[in-house]
């Protein structure tokens, strides 16, 4: 098995975060676990170790002198801590976030009962991707010297033969313990000297420096040196600014002042205090705008700030972006996030994680906040689709009212027959029909035809009537506008 370290995810995230924001991370502590009984390999989604079984403050924290990027975090583990197999170490932020985490050889710590009356010390290396961006902050009423660092650190004193009254010991070169005791006036002093000249006028006291400062100056009024005090005929450096003096009193109009820094870089603007990490710079706006960067502040103002809402055409979201897909996220590694959010979107597991909320498919409606339009919900609450009620009518013209007209075919072209009884003519032997005269048979006319001809037909009116109308659904299974599908993210 291999054995080393690696940052974790929320590591990542942090040093990321502090290169973009100039907020340094503070590692603050260390612990040691023995992994449950069994070999770790680490992993980058940990937020602790498998099992802790001590955690103390940085001992201490030293930079490789060839990378500056290359750090190694010191834990002492006293004598009285023990019993178990070490398998796993980690150190911690501020915030008790785990950075950095390692797996160990297995290692037994023995207990004073074990017969051991020393201090184990453990180091964890980690590389980080700018030294500035690292804060270690070691309690001094914990740590502990080891014998390590008394060695590489702590020269042993020298006793050094003494000189003569008024003699000054001087290095005669950069090799150790090449020293030599000599006289005041044997040492030359490169002085930087600049001279400032003006004419003071009837009553004044207040002097403006042109080309001098304060620092190492001295004053001489019509050509005599006054000295640096409150007297009288003495001067005053005025507390807030470098380039402005008091004179104890004032002097004849034309008198001529003269200011002159003879000090070793005497013209040398004060040096900045490193422990200071650029505080003491005068002008820090004007620092920043001669290095054309911004602000904390001003990058806030540009930059999204987390719990931001955005979307994008890339199927994953870009850096300090996290998908809006209601997923339970760290409420450790996502702090700033969760201290926004809450559990406004879910709890996630109760304890360590928070759901982000869920924008896969979903439009975005504007939280009503009191106006009224869409009153009586929270922000962040989900809203089923919905059409507004509303009604159709619909009806037919009732001017039906009609007649109808007919007519029936011409083939009616007929003629009719008729047959009589008839009696005898006078002509015709027999007796006549009537009486009691005897039959004498029958006789068949026609008539004439009366040709084709036609019928009238009439029809009665319906009168004024109405018809039922059905109207037809259409459309989806839901009411959308024309839209393009993105990823929808928030910042953290």
């Amino acid at each position: 098995m291999a054995y080393g370290s690696i940052h974790t995810k929320y590591g990542l995230l942090a040093m990321a975060r502090a290169e973009a924001q100039g907020v340094p991370i503070s590692l603050t502590h260390m612990a040691v676990g023995d992994g449950n009984g069994n070999p770790v390999v680490p992993d980058w989604e940990q937020t602790g170790l498998v099992r802790e079984r001590y955690r103390a403050s940085i001992n201490r924290v030293y930079q490789d002198p060839d990378d500056p990027t290359l750090f190694t975090a010191e834990l002492v583990l006293p004598a009285s801590e023990g019993g178990y197999v070490l398998r796993e170490i980690a150190a911690f932020d501020n915030t008790g976030a785990l950075f950095v985490v390692g797996n160990l050889p297995d290692i037994y710590k023995p207990v004073l009962e074990d017969g051991v009356f020393g201090d184990a010390v453990l180091r964890l290396q980690f590389v980080v991707s700018n030294a500035e961006v690292v804060n270690v902050f070691v309690d001094p009423n914990v740590a502990v010297a080891s014998q390590t660092w008394v060695i590489n650190n702590i020269t042993a004193a020298t006793l050094i033969p003494g000189g003569t009254v008024g003699q000054l010991l001087g290095k005669s070169s950069n090799a150790d313990g090449d020293y030599q005791w000599q006289n005041p006036d044997a040492i030359s002093v490169t002085v930087d000297t600049v001279a400032e000249k003006q004419l003071l006028a009837a009553g004044q006291t207040v002097v403006d420096l042109a080309l001098t400062t304060t620092y190492g100056l001295a004053v001489y009024v019509d050509g005599l040196r006054i000295d640096l005090g409150s007297g009288a005929g003495e001067w005053l450096p005025d507390e807030s600014l470098e380039t402005r003096l008091h004179l104890g009193q004032s002097y004849p109009a034309g008198t001529r002042i003269t200011l002159v820094q003879n000090e070793p870089a005497g013209s040398a603007g004060a040096p900045l205090e490193r422990s200071q990490n650029l505080a003491d710079v005068l002008d820090k706006a004007a620092s920043r705008e001669n290095l054309e960067v911004y602000s904390k502040a001003e990058v806030n103002q540009r930059v999204r700030q987390p719990g931001d809402i955005y979307h994008t055409a890339a199927a994953t979201p870009g850096p300090f972006g996290l998908k809006a897909n209601g997923a339970a996220v760290s409420r450790t590694v996502y702090a700033v996030l969760f201290a926004r959010l809450g559990t406004r979107f879910g709890s996630g597991d109760g304890f360590t994680t928070f759901n982000l909320p869920d924008l896969r498919g979903e439009f975005v409606r504007g939280w009503d906040d009191g106006r009224g339009v869409d009153g009586g919900r929270e922000l962040g609450s989900y809203q089923g689709g919905a059409l507004q009620l509303h009604g159709h009518s619909g009806s037919a013209a009732t001017a039906g009212k009609h007649g109808h007209t007919g007519k029936t075919s011409t083939g009616g072209r007929h003629s009719h027959s008729m047959t009589f009884m008839r009696d005898r003519a006078t002509t015709d032997p027999g007796n006549a029909v009537m009486g009691d005269e005897n039959y004498y048979g029958e006789q068949t006319h026609t008539t004439s035809e009366a040709g084709d001809h036609s019928h009238s037909l009439s029809i009665d009116q319906g009168g004024e009537h109405s018809h039922s109308i059905t109207i037809g659904s259409t459309g989806g299974a839901e009411t959308r506008p024309r839209n393009v599908a993105l990823l929808a993210c928030i910042a953290f």
